[in-house]
């Protein structure tokens, strides 16, 4: 699926990684096309096993976004670390059914990992997990709830 002439050139990682989540929150397979890396991709959903490979990636990802209807993401960057081409960031993720203030949320914790192509940086390693003795929460009751979301393209 990947185009010769990506949509979009992400100039800093954290363009990469909003895009990201935008791709999510949209359910815009094409857009979470572009954000990944040209090769070399793996991700881990969670609870799920390792997936290799951008092909295998996409396609989970197609499986996913053909199954959603409209999450609001609201992350937290806890850590960034950049070196060369590569950037690490360690993310707190909150996903809520839709887009109301009070909507009950989902705590994942996420690695996203960056790399700095010829087209940009781009996503080469997502992987997300629930942290232990995850409990359901709102926004407001939780101290890792500095949210920079819902996500969108500029």
């Amino acid at each position: 699926m990947k185009p010769d002439q990506p949509a979009y050139y992400f100039t800093t990682p954290d363009e990469a990684e909003s895009a990201f989540y935008s791709a999510f929150e949209m359910a815009d397979l094409q857009l979470m096309d572009d954000v990944l890396a040209d090769q070399d991709v793996s991700c881990v959903h969670p609870g799920s096993s390792a997936l290799i490979g951008r092909e295998a990636v996409l396609d989970s990802w197609k499986k996913i976004l053909s199954n959603i209807k409209e999450p609001a993401f609201y992350t937290d960057v806890l850590s960034r670390s950049v070196v060369a081409n590569m950037a690490v960031h360690l993310v707190a993720e909150r996903i809520a059914r839709d887009h109301q203030p009070d909507s009950p949320t989902s705590l994942l914790l996420a690695t996203n990992v960056y790399v700095h192509q010829e087209n940009g940086w781009r996503l080469l390693v997502h992987h997300s997990s629930a942290p232990p003795h995850q409990q359901q929460s709102t926004q407001s009751s939780d101290p890792v709830a500095t949210h920079e979301g819902p996500h969108t393209l500029q």
